[in-house]
């Protein structure tokens, strides 16, 4: 049916349903104001907060969801910690129809009350209370009542945390173990360590949030390197001291490979990658053999004491690419480069951004940034790198971060630096791995998330996977292991997420 605010003349009857402020005759020729209601006329149809740069740059940038279903009114994506929300002013659109807008205010840090908004709506309004605005039509025929939440982080979001459950110990069968390699194998986190009886122990979780390890004893026909275990999709590979190679499918049992390696650095794809002594001298070896091109190492290229080999593989590659930074040359000098591999070849992807450093751990991750001059952030994946031992002996303490897959460096956020309680370390392994999270959708508004970390909503229920950093064993400047498994995660990344 129409809509329309006046009219005189009116002939036929009223259809039953309809909401009117008048109610006339059908033999009438003339009437006084006819309005016909419908909830949409007490709608909010837009809602922002105003520009404000002494509390927020950008204020006036923050995205409002408006739930007509359920009379809410937030902001998915909360404030700054710290943000002032007692004295703000908006801007609140809604239909010709409404002749009462009213915002009351109770409990709040500093203001409590009624606003006429129709009349003051340039009136500041206290957020830290409940705040209610109710629209209402001529004489209250309708009217409908929102609650408005502005909703402020209770921590810094971008933070890397390292609280609720952040230690626990390494998965070994005795106490004070002496060398350890941990690593991520189809989704389950390994590790082979050695005890302090010079026995070995293997271990596999699928879960190190609850610190789910089976652990056994491990027997090998040779003395294996520890820290050169790598996995490729379908196997485990592991030199022996000798540089003898050998693979398991489960780490169970061994198999000679038949190839003999000096350095193991990492896997590509469903081969090992590392260096070798051929007829070229030291050189580029691959196993099973594919597209390498074996020749010489680049006099440059570090020869032990890269960080773990790490990849990166999106819908702008044609194959996927790895890369390792810092590590020892052959001349006993440390390096400050990152190395890649195409499949093909080894260049020098870049020089600088960290120190020369060696026994780096580099950290696949996620980071936010300003993409505009907007407030909202954007997610990206990035690379963090932590400990390591520098050019003077001393083990480095600053957490470094790439938002463009190794091509630069800088040192990251005073937010991602890591906190006392951890020590410095190098030689440190790390998983990043998911842990399925569930909460509420609290108010029966529909939150929704930053990014699709596996995110589904059953009911009032939302579920998401959150991907926590595990910083696993890792040795101090004494030469000893750490026997701890830390685990962090950016905040915003553990928050109930929005769809």
């Amino acid at each position: 049916m129409k809509l329309l605010n006046t009219f005189r003349r009116f002939s036929g009857c009223l259809l039953a349903g309809a909401a009117t402020v008048a109610v006339v005759s059908c033999n009438e020729k003339t009437e006084d104001v006819e309005i016909y209601l419908t909830p949409s006329n007490v709608a909010v149809t837009a809602f922002s907060l105003n520009e404000d740069d002494d509390v927020m740059a950008n204020l006036d940038s923050v995205f409002f969801s408006i739930d007509l279903a359920n009379g809410v009114i937030f902001n998915a994506d909360s404030l700054p910690v710290g943000t002032k929300i007692d004295k703000l002013v908006t801007t609140i659109k809604y239909s010709s129809y409404v002749t009462k807008a009213t915002i009351n205010m109770e409990n709040g840090e500093t203001r409590t009350g009624e606003v006429d908004y129709l009349n003051s709506p340039t009136d500041s309004i206290d957020f830290t209370g409940n705040v209610t605005l109710t629209l209402s039509t001529d004489n209250d025929q309708l009217s409908r009542t929102y609650r408005i939440k502005v909703n402020v982080h209770k921590e810094k979001t971008d933070s890397l945390i390292w609280g609720d459950k952040a230690i626990s110990k390494l998965p070994s069968r005795l106490p004070d173990p002496r060398n350890q390699k941990s690593i991520d194998f189809n989704n389950r986190a390994v590790s082979l360590i050695e005890e302090n009886d010079g026995t070995y122990t293997f271990a596999t979780s699928d879960n190190l949030f609850e610190s789910t390890w089976l652990k056994n004893a491990a027997t090998f026909p040779f003395t294996p390197n520890v820290r050169s275990l790598c996995a490729t999709t379908s196997r485990l590979l592991l030199l022996a001291t000798d540089g003898k190679m050998y693979e398991s499918a489960d780490g169970s049992s061994w198999t000679a490979t038949g190839e003999t390696w000096t350095a193991m650095l990492g896997s590509y794809l469903d081969t090992a990658i590392g260096i070798r002594n051929g007829a070229n001298g030291a050189e580029y070896a691959q196993y099973p053999q594919k597209n390498l091109n074996v020749c010489a190492i680049d006099p440059e290229f570090p020869v032990s004491g890269y960080s773990n080999f790490v990849i990166l593989e999106n819908q702008w590659t044609s194959s996927p690419v790895g890369f390792f930074a810092g590590g020892t040359c052959a001349d006993g000098s440390l390096s400050d480069a990152t190395w890649a591999f195409d499949g093909y070849n080894w260049i020098k992807l870049a020089e600088g951004g960290i120190p020369a450093v060696k026994g780096a751990s580099i950290i696949p991750y996620y980071g936010f940034r300003f993409t505009s001059s907007t407030w909202t952030k954007t997610e990206y994946p990035v690379w963090m790198i932590v400990g390591g031992t520098k050019t003077d002996g001393t083990l480095n303490r600053t957490v470094y971060i790439s938002y463009d897959n190794g091509v630069n460096w800088g040192q990251g956020s005073e937010l991602l630096q890591l906190p006392k309680e951890i020590p410095t370390m190098t030689e440190c392994d790390n998983v990043v791995m998911n842990v399925r999270k569930k909460a509420l959708l609290s108010d029966a508004w529909k939150k929704a998330a930053r990014r699709s970390h596996n995110v589904e909503v059953d009911g009032d229920n939302i579920y998401w996977d959150c991907p926590y950093i595990y910083l696993i064993g890792g040795f101090g400047s004494d030469g000893k292991l750490y026997d701890t498994v830390w685990r962090g995660v950016i905040a915003r990344l553990s928050f109930t997420p929005i769809i």
